[in-house]
Order: C-alpha cells, then sequence, then structure tokens
C-alpha cells in the first residue's frame, strides 16, 4: 500500500535530482493542474502545495529532452531475441509498469529533439519524449497497482547524467522522425551542473573519463574534459597532477574494454549505487539476526546466495555434468542420486555453445534421465551468446532487470569467456573484482551461481582440492563450493571432490560415463587418480632395464591369503600390510568385508575396549584372541 507521503517524498526526490514533477489523478495519469506538464516544477515548496492539495495524487515527469522506451505488456519480446539490443535497453533506470511492461530511461543525444510516438517502433512499443510525461513510481493505478523501480535499476542519477540509447535504436528513431524546425543547441555551463563533494571526486571523475573513452575519445580530450570539470565541480579540486593521472588510468583501455576498468575500480560506482556503510556487530545481535543458515538449495554443496565452481580439464564432459544438475534443480530430484536439489527455475548462460547445439544436448540429458520436456521446457532457460562476447561486468545490467527470485540457480559457462579482455586471471586483485561482482548480483536475485571452469595445464592428481584450477588461487578460496573432477585410472571414469564452506565434508566420488550422462561408480576406488605419466612407462625400480612387471589384480581370495593368516591380526595391522604392498585404505577395506562375506575370513572378539582381530581360521568356543 503506497501512502501520501511515499508520494510526495517521491517527488520531492526526483525534483531534487533535477526532475521537474506535476500532480496526476489519484490512480489515473491526468494532470491536476492546469497546464498539465508545463506547470512542472523542482520548486519543492510549490511541490508539497500541490500535495498538500492532492495527498495521494500521483507522480508526473515531464519527458522534454529525455528518451522513455514505453514496452507495453507482459508478453513483449520487442527487441527480439537479439542478447546485444537487451543488454543495451538495460543499461539505464528502468520502471515496472503496473501491467507487466517497462519505462527504459534515457537522454537524447546532443542536437536530437525526437518527438513521442505511439506504435511506430514496434507494436505495443511507444517513445516518450520531447512534448510528453509519464508517471513515475510509486504512483497507483485503478486496482491499486504501483509502479516500482526494478532493483538495482532505479532511477538514481540526474538527467545529464542518464545514459544515452544506443546507436541501433538512435538510428530507428531517426528514421521514424518527422520534420521539425531544428533548435539551437544551448550548451550548459559548468557552474549549472551538480557540485562533486569531497569524497565523491575520483570515483565521479573517473565514471565521466570513462563514459568518454567508451566513445572514443583520446586521453588529450578525457584530460581537458576532466580539468575543466574538476575546476568547475568538485569542492575543493583535486590537484591537476591527479586529475591527469585518472584520464591516463581510463584511456589506457580500447573504447570496448571498459568493463576492464569497471573490473579493475574505475567504475565501482555502476557496480553499486554507494559505498557500503560498515560497523562492528556485535556476537548476541550477529546471532539474533541470522539464527540459522541460507536456506538449501542442493543439499551437501550449495546454499541460497552462494556460488560454487565446476572445475576439470577440457572435453571431460563437465558442462554434459551440470546440464545434469541443471535439470536436476528445476525437477527437484537428487543430482547424481546423491545431492537432493530443491526445485526451481534455471537460466543458462552460455558463451560457448550455438543455440543448435543446446536445443540438441539439453533433451538428450533429459532423455537418459527419463525426464519429459514438458516438465522442464517452462523452468529451465537458456541465453546463448557465442559471439557476442558479453563479460561479467557488461551484463550487469542485464543481471538487474532480472527479477529477484526468478531463478534458483544461474548457471555460467564457460567461466574464462566472462573475463574482460585482457584481464589477467591469474592475478588476485582482479579474480577478487570478479568474484565479488558474482556475489554482488547473487544477492541482489536471491539466487545461487555455477560457474563452469577448466583446469590448469599439468597433473592434477598431486593436488588439494583447492589448487585444481586455472588462474589465480582466489577462484577456489572466494567460491563457497569448489567442486572438480579429475581423470580416474579407469578409462570413462572421474573422482568427484568438493571444498564446502558451509556443509559438512564431501566424501569423494567416482563417476562412470554413459553418453550422455555421468552415473555413480561406487565399485571404483576415489582414490585411484590417473597419473600424468601412462602405467606402462613406471618403473619399479631404479634399475630401468628390467621388464616392468604387471600389477597383481586383487580379489578377496587373494587378498585373505597375502594379509590374514591363521593368527588372529587387528584391522589396523591387516591395512598396514595391506598399504605396503600398493593398495589403498579404500580398496583394503573393500576386499576385506568381502573376504569376511564369503567365508575366507573370521572376525575374533578379543574382548571388552579391545578392537577385533581377524584369521582365516574360526574362533574357537569360548575362546578370545589374545593377539
Amino acid at each position: 500500500m503506497v501512502t501520501p507521503a511515499e508520494l510526495l517524498a517521491a517527488a520531492l526526490r526526483y525534483a531534487e535530482m533535477g526532475y521537474p514533477v506535476f500532480p496526476c489523478a489519484p490512480g489515473g495519469k491526468a494532470p491536476l493542474t492546469e497546464h498539465g506538464f508545463h506547470d512542472a516544477t523542482v520548486d519543492p515548496e510549490q511541490i508539497e502545495r500541490w500535495w498538500t492539495q492532492h495527498p495521494s495524487a500521483n507522480v508526473g515527469i515531464p519527458t522534454e529532452g529525455l528518451l522513455v522506451i514505453d514496452i507495453d505488456g507482459d508478453g513483449n519480446r520487442w527487441p527480439g531475441d537479439d542478447p546485444e539490443r537487451m543488454f543495451d535497453l538495460a543499461a539505464g533506470p528502468m520502471a515496472l509498469t503496473p501491467r507487466g511492461g517497462s519505462h527504459r530511461l534515457f537522454r537524447q543525444p546532443p542536437g536530437k529533439h525526437w518527438r513521442c510516438t505511439e506504435g511506430r517502433l514496434a507494436p505495443k512499443v511507444d517513445t516518450r519524449a520531447d512534448g510528453g510525461y509519464i508517471v513515475a513510481p510509486p504512483s497507483v493505478v485503478e486496482g491499486g497497482k504501483a509502479y516500482r523501480w526494478a532493483p538495482g535499476l532505479e532511477l538514481d542519477d540526474p538527467p545529464d547524467r542518464l545514459p544515452e540509447p544506443p546507436p541501433w535504436l538512435v538510428g530507428l528513431l531517426d528514421s521514424l522522425a518527422q520534420e521539425t524546425p531544428m533548435f539551437a543547441q544551448v550548451a550548459a555551463s559548468g557552474g549549472q551542473a551538480n557540485p562533486i563533494p569531497e569524497g565523491q571526486r575520483n570515483a565521479t571523475l573517473a565514471r565521466l573519463g570513462g563514459t568518454m573513452r567508451r566513445v572514443g575519445m583520446t586521453l588529450a580530450e578525457i584530460a581537458a574534459a576532466l580539468l575543466q570539470t574538476n575546476k568547475d565541480r568538485c569542492f575543493p579540486p583535486l590537484s591537476p597532477r591527479e586529475v591527469e593521472r585518472i584520464a591516463a588510468s581510463v584511456a589506457r583501455y580500447e573504447p570496448d574494454q571498459i568493463a576492464t576498468a569497471m573490473a579493475e575500480g574505475h567504475w565501482d560506482q555502476l557496480m553499486q549505487a554507494q559505498a557500503p556503510q560498515l560497523a562492528p556487530v556485535s556476537l548476541a545481535d550477529l546471532v539474533a539476526r541470522y539464527p540459522d543458515l541460507r536456506r538449501p538449495v542442493i543439499h551437501g554443496l550449495l546454499r541460497q546466495g552462494e556460488t560454487m565452481n565446476v572445475i576439470s580439464a577440457p572435453k571431460i564432459g563437465k558442462s554434459w555434468l551440470v546440464t545434469d544438475l541443471a535439470l536436476a534443480v528445476a525437477t527437484g530430484r537428487p543430482w547424481l542420486d546423491t545431492f537432493v536439489c530443491e526445485a526451481g527455475d534455471v537460466l543458462i548462460i552460455d558463451n560457448e555453445l550455438h543455440g543448435e547445439t543446446s536445443a540438441n544436448r539439453i533433451p538428450k540429458v533429459a532423455a537418459a534421465r527419463q525426464i519429459g520436456l514438458a516438465d522442464v521446457s517452462g523452468r529451465v532457460f537458456v541465453q546463448n551468446l557465442r559471439g557476442h562476447w558479453q563479460d561479467i561486468f557488461t551484463l550487469g545490467p542485464y543481471f538487474r532487470s532480472l527479477e529477484p527470485g526468478r531463478f534458483r540457480v544461474i548457471i555460467l559457462d564457460a567461466m574464462y569467456r566472462f573475463m574482460p579482455r585482457e584481464m589477467d586471471e591469474n592475478d588476485n586483485g582482479t579474480m577478487a573484482n570478479v568474484y565479488n561482482a558474482i556475489d554482488r548480483y547473487a544477492d541482489l536475485l536471491d539466487c545461487c551461481f555455477v560457474l563452469i571452469h577448466h583446469t590448469s595445464k599439468g597433473n592434477q592428481s598431486g593436488k588439494v582440492i583447492t589448487d585444481v584450477g586455472a588462474g589465480a588461487g582466489s577462484q577456489s578460496r572466494a567460491t563457497d563450493t569448489h567442486l572438480v573432477l579429475r581423470p580416474h585410472e579407469e578409462d570413462d571414469a572421474v573422482v568427484l571432490e568438493a571444498a564446502v564452506r558451509s556443509w559438512p565434508p564431501v566424501l569423494p566420488r567416482c563417476l562412470r560415463w554413459a553418453f550422455p550422462v555421468w552415473t555413480p561408480a561406487d565399485d571404483l576406488d576415489p582414490t585411484q587418480l590417473r597419473s600424468e605419466r601412462p602405467r606402462r612407462a613406471r618403473r619399479a625400480e631404479a634399475d630401468g632395464d628390467e621388464a616392468e612387471q604387471p600389477e597383481p589384480t586383487w580379489d578377496a581370495e587373494r587378498f585373505a591369503a597375502a594379509f590374514v593368516a591363521d593368527m588372529p591380526k587387528t584391522r589396523d595391522a591387516i591395512l598396514a600390510e595391506a598399504n605396503a604392498a600398493g593398495l589403498s585404505d579404500w580398496k583394503a577395506e573393500r576386499l576385506l568385508r568381502r573376504a569376511e562375506g564369503l567365508g575366507l575370513v573370521h572376525r575374533w572378539a578379543r574382548g571388552r575396549n579391545r578392537p577385533s582381530a581377524y584369521a582365516n581360521v574360526p574362533q574357537p568356543a569360548n575362546e578370545e584372541a589374545d593377539q
């Protein structure tokens, strides 16, 4: 329920940013003033008088000098399936209308004087520009539904700092424009712009510099503009040397590489509306604030708002594995018959596959899991970006345009293709910025992120889990779950291991490939990782001249004959001898249990508080082992 106080506060806030406002009829869009939107003002006293007379009045904003794309209807797919155009539209503020549409706000480029249009750009797509106005959030229309700003895409900037529309949209609007008298261009002086206070000078100048570099301006042009802005708007001004340093820092990037500057902090204001206010919290308040862990999404691996890496060597099948994960979440079935999933919608953003490949691959996995396409067709969504490079920072407007809670899991495949060009994945600071951005998106969208990544070159069998993966070590430390696949000694088998942050330790698990899915292979020993060198190249002795002796094949009978005798031995003693012969604890334990089940080995009781022993003969009646 929107209150009169909220409507007045919104009107005053817009005016403070430089947007003239006027009152509209409660529950409607008709102006309440004599001259309509021509009476709009930024005068707070006049605004308060209007809303005192009409407490429930909606808030109108004239669109003179602005461009608002009014997309009507929840099912309106304009501008189509072109991801670049969709991302372009999400570059500025976006208001969500009560009928499921949206208003996308831009400022008109210099020299443009567009007028309003209705349905000329596309069916049910209008424009509001010179001579028009919009009703702004939190205005309420009939039925009690309110306009609202999309999370992360609120109107926080004055008119002169709104983004300009993308070139393709400018071309469309120019082609629609009727011949009108050209208006003289009036340049705003620096004194008319908002002052930049101490504490915001560096970030604001860097942001302005990035905007200029993005349209191709040179270092000299950027430096000259920033020096003038510093002189006119910064209080107190920065030193000329500091301003020139900011200009040089921004200009070292190519125009299409400004996302890299965002990763390194130059455009941090685009990622966060304001710097976080830090304050310590007492333990009592902390426990009261967070009585429980976040809700599970994949039990044992992942919780709401967390991130998970999935790491393996190229072409080993990790994308198929994660496709299986997506279907498990979409249907709420256990993943790999092990990890229980909470059902929810999944978004796969794929930078590697063509749409045709995704359309072929996902049904194959569904069929192998006996899942009907009708069961997941409305729960799994795919955004194919191959050929349309979009890094994790330029995707920011796209993520902010999504409805929070819409997706339970978002999958990024493959992570290296979401890195901004010329960024160094081996730099810990750079990768920390990348993962910080993903964490912000996860919190904003109330979802989990699964990131598919590759291993470094060389032998992976001797590494600890968190060292598996290409790039800086912060990649495994920054994420909540680091899941890796490493080749097993047996062909077409891998060992799945995971380092988790908010769950009990995950035991290693063997998987066997049966196209197009991985299935549990509990008959395999997860400690038997494939070494980089083939087995035939190993030598038991340093001699080097003797022919390699084939490794023995161990079964229950051979195990019992080799390590169990008439004289009882403890389990630890038997496992120690088996280890010396090259068997792992897991393999030896399994063979010992199998031998006991076949009657080849007998368990001997050794009295209270003493471990059992094993022998190849039964324990005599009423006799305790003395070994």
